[in-house]
């Protein structure tokens, strides 16, 4: 990525109490907002040992609403971007994306914040992908959802995170004038949404722990 402008990791998070709704019937109200902050904790420190690496410029930040979210931020040294009360995912990374267009970014790299066991080479490989002005990554999740999101500043097309995105972000790429590149990272494949998810997160991990025991 040598000579590459500089690029922004941004992790999109709502406030801890109201995450995991999914997962209401196997974990309490508390044990969803851990697992929440655990893994947003976790995610932030593999793209720390990512962007590290690195010889290009890549700053890390999320995009949320929560004082929560702020202050666990702040200690992390993220930036910390408002989300100025977006109701959905795709608003708060259309906030996060001016954002970074506002202050020189070139690039913007999106990621969730429920990554089952992000490896940061792979990481670092995504981050790293010599995207120009004419291309956007994309890599699926095992749904087809979108686990990871990187277009060029301004991005020319509208966020359209849901079901199926990965589908939806290569045609919308592709209208724009993009080359879409879908890159399947295997560790990216797996967020925490649903019980049968949490067999995907690392031994030892509190709500692997929680699901193992109720069984």
């Amino acid at each position: 990525m040598s000579g590459a402008g500089k690029r922004l990791a941004v992790i999109p998070m709502k406030d801890p109490r109201h995450a995991k709704t999914r997962l209401s019937f196997a974990l309490s109200d508390g044990q969803r907002a851990r697992l929440a902050l655990g893994l947003f904790r976790a995610t932030a420190a593999r793209l720390r040992e990512a962007a590290d690496g690195l010889e290009a410029q890549v700053d890390l930040a999320v995009v949320t609403g929560s004082p929560v979210i702020r202050d666990v931020a702040a200690a992390l040294g993220l930036r910390v971007i408002d989300d100025d009360g977006a109701g959905a995912l795709s608003g708060a990374v259309e906030t996060a994306a001016r954002w970074a267009e506002r202050r020189g970014y070139e690039a913007l790299c999106v990621l969730p914040g429920d990554l089952a066991d992000p490896d940061p080479a792979e990481l670092a490989r995504l981050l790293a992908f010599p995207i120009g002005g004419d291309a956007a990554v994309i890599c699926p999740a095992k749904d087809l959802g979108t686990n990871a999101l990187m277009v060029p500043l301004p991005c020319p097309f509208g966020f359209a995170y849901g079901p199926k995105s990965t589908v939806a972000h290569r045609r919308a790429a592709e209208a724009a004038g993009l080359r879409p590149v879908v890159m399947p990272l295997a560790s990216l494949r797996v967020d925490i949404d649903t019980a049968a998810d949490l067999h995907h997160l690392p031994a030892g991990h509190l709500g692997r722990r929680r699901l193992e025991g109720a069984q």
